[in-house]
């Protein structure tokens, strides 16, 4: 309750008590009038003071002067009893504004004191004591505190909702701020990765396409010194260098691919399944791919290294196992992204990397995983590899 209403409804009670209290008399005394008017301002200047920042500070004086006025009550009209109402709507004021307990149970014990002492005083005066309306006013103070103490619970419970939800306001701004700066930090992080994915191809076609260029430029001067000495020799040096052609520009093919913009917008799936019908187009390979789990669980980086990784894969199985099918499997869970490439080519006893391999288990590596190369003769090529994504471990030393 607005602490101006309270006071305002205060005074008009305070007044109208007041008017009561002076027409209960037929013949009023200069003096019952005078402290009726008196009490009247007094009450209206307390209004003011309560509602000022003057209460703050010094409210038990407020209240206290508007004990002094109701206990003037007792002494210029004896015969009444309806100063226990106007304890009862200061009791409502004390209790509703009041924290302090030792504020409370002093204005408690106050009010017991001059309780007792206006019934000693009523009855000397007028010789009697009315029971049941002592009874019914002070039944009314216990109701009028409790009203107050129980609407000052109120208060405080809402004024404590209206604190925790201005900082869950803040803390959700917060935490949208961060999310925001997250996000940004995130994008930046798979900018800094392409680009560093780019560099690091860029380096490949220079020392894989770039070798076989190389290679091929040789061979041709060798069929030119050979063409008109011998013919035969230089045909098959012809064909070597056909077949080196080709396969330069399968790698730039697969390589480039990775480095064109729109490829950048994506999913990872799509990525994927557009390399293997590419490679089919080029080589003949079959191969199918079998995804369970939510693909968005997958972390950009780890995505593009899973990319390469089966790319490398598919090209080591047409280049070097003459396979003509491939299966690539992939299991995502919560705590971890399965992966197995296994493919029908020539297979060998035993596994000797080389630097594409050896390029794959770095790329594991660096996200904590592990990865197992496995090939027998006419059994294939298998690669598994395991990209944990909730705790990652690192072992140094060894071979």
């Amino acid at each position: 309750m607005n602490l101006t209403l309270l006071s305002s409804i205060r005074l008009v009670m305070m007044i109208l008590l007041s008017y009561f209290y002076y027409m209960s008399i037929e013949d009023h005394t200069t003096a019952q009038t005078a402290f009726v008017i008196i009490a009247v301002l007094g009450f209206c200047i307390n209004h003011f003071l309560m509602i000022s920042s003057f209460a703050n500070k010094y409210f038990s004086l407020v209240l206290g002067l508007d004990t002094i006025l109701i206990l003037c009550f007792v002494i210029f009209f004896p015969e009444q009893t309806l100063y226990l109402i106007l304890f009862g709507v200061n009791a409502v004021t004390l209790f509703l504004k009041v924290d302090n307990k030792k504020l409370l149970y002093a204005f408690s014990l106050g009010f017991f004191i001059i309780w007792g002492g206006s019934i000693l005083y009523i009855y000397q005066k007028t010789g009697t004591f009315d029971i049941p309306s002592n009874i019914i006013n002070f039944t009314f103070i216990v109701f009028a505190t409790i009203v107050g103490r129980l609407i000052h619970k109120l208060q405080n419970a809402q004024e404590k909702i209206k604190a925790q939800y201005d900082e869950l306001q803040e803390t959700h701004h917060a935490l949208t701020k961060a999310h925001e700066q997250l996000h940004g930090y995130s994008m930046q992080v798979e900018k800094l990765t392409l680009v560093k994915e780019r560099n690091r191809i860029s380096g490949e076609i220079h020392d894989t396409v770039g070798h076989k260029m190389t290679a091929l430029l040789v061979q041709l001067q060798v069929a030119k010194e050979l063409l008109n000495i011998q013919p035969e020799q230089s045909k098959e040096t012809i064909i070597l260098c056909e077949e080196l052609a080709r396969n330069a520009l399968q790698e730039l093919r697969l390589s480039v691919r990775t480095l064109k913009e729109d490829n950048q917008s994506q999913s990872f799936i799509a990525t994927v399944k557009k390399i293997l019908e590419d490679y089919q187009e080029m080589t003949g390979l079959k191969s199918n791919i079998y995804v369970k789990g939510d693909v968005l669980q997958i972390p950009p980086s780890i995505q593009f290294d899973l990319t390469r990784m089966i790319q490398e894969s598919i090209t080591n199985a047409v280049r070097h196992g003459q396979a003509t099918e491939c299966h690539i499997s992939i299991e995502i869970s919560e705590s971890a992204i399965e992966t197995s490439i296994k493919d029908n080519g020539t297979g060998s006893p035993g596994v000797n990397p080389g630097f594409g391999m050896k390029n794959m288990r770095e790329r594991v590596l660096h996200h904590g995983g592990q990865i197992v190369f496995e090939s027998n003769p006419e059994e294939g090529f298998i690669v598994k590899a395991s990209f944990p994504l909730r705790e990652m471990r690192w072992e140094m030393g060894g071979a």
